[in-house]
């Protein structure tokens, strides 16, 4: 019997190697793990960034200065026509509105002068050697005469009557650069003595004790504001004058105001 043909055998398939798919999974996780480091980079260099803008001051904003309001006085003008004016005093609705005087020679040189040295019955407003030129000293002293037309300090005296003196709360000082406002606080007579030269103001008890008789005056005509106070560190000037027009007298009428504001101009 003829033998039969068996059929070829079936060729089993190759194996394919495992090699290349752990190369491209070797791969894949090398690009994960650099990409990761990458961002890991980024967010730790943000982070550094951050705390360096914080640990950097901020510039503080600078507000624009306002400009300083002008001086009502033109003291270089002033000073032409009258050379030792250093100051200006105002009352409003008054008439008081003049250079104030100080020599460097006499202390009464403008009692019976002008403010341009010429010889004046009414003299003129001024202040002694005493006193500092710009109104830093806890007193200080003004002086003018008392008249019967209202000029110099002749709308002072006026101040005895309560009405008038409630009405009139407010003083000014011009100086080179500043404008010093006072409140009235007071008005009385007082005895004739020279205030800066019987008081050492220097000495806070007798400043104190001084500030006191100007809030309690002793005289029978007086006008104190209500609710005014002083202490150690208050500046005050008093303006004296004479009490009677044409006449001499043993007292002086005084008043008083407290420097509330010191505003400085250009």
């Amino acid at each position: 019997m003829a033998a039969t043909d068996t059929p070829e055998q079936e060729r089993k398939p190759k194996k394919r190697g495992v090699a290349p798919l752990v190369v491209i999974l070797v791969v894949c996780l090398l690009v994960a793990v650099g990409g990761g480091g990458y961002m890991l980079t980024q967010y730790l260099r943000a982070q550094e960034e951050l705390a360096r803008q914080e640990e950097t001051p901020t510039p503080e904003e600078v507000e624009p200065e306002e400009e300083l309001p002008a001086n009502p006085i033109d003291f270089g003008s002033v000073k032409v026509d009258t050379p030792e004016a250093y100051a200006w005093i105002y009352i409003p609705d008054t008439g008081v509105n003049y250079p104030i005087m100080r020599s460097a020679t006499d202390d009464n040189f403008y009692l019976r002068r002008n403010e341009h040295g010429e010889d004046s019955v009414f003299g003129s407003i001024f202040t002694q050697s005493m006193n500092a030129l710009d109104f830093s000293d806890p007193v200080t002293l003004i002086y003018g005469h008392n008249t019967a037309n209202h000029t110099m300090f002749g709308d002072v005296r006026q101040m005895e009557n309560p009405d008038y003196f409630a009405s009139h709360e407010t003083m000014y000082i011009y100086t080179p650069g500043h404008i010093l406002t006072y409140r009235i606080i007071a008005a009385y007579m007082y005895d004739d003595r020279h205030i800066m030269n019987s008081f050492d103001f220097t000495d806070v008890e007798t400043r104190l004790a001084y500030f006191d008789s100007v809030l309690h005056p002793t005289s029978m005509s007086v006008n104190v504001r209500e609710g005014s106070t002083l202490d150690e560190n208050s500046k005050i000037v008093q303006l004296s004058t004479c009490p009677d027009v044409n006449t001499t007298s043993n007292s002086r009428f005084i008043v008083t105001g407290v420097l509330i504001d010191d505003q400085p101009t250009q």
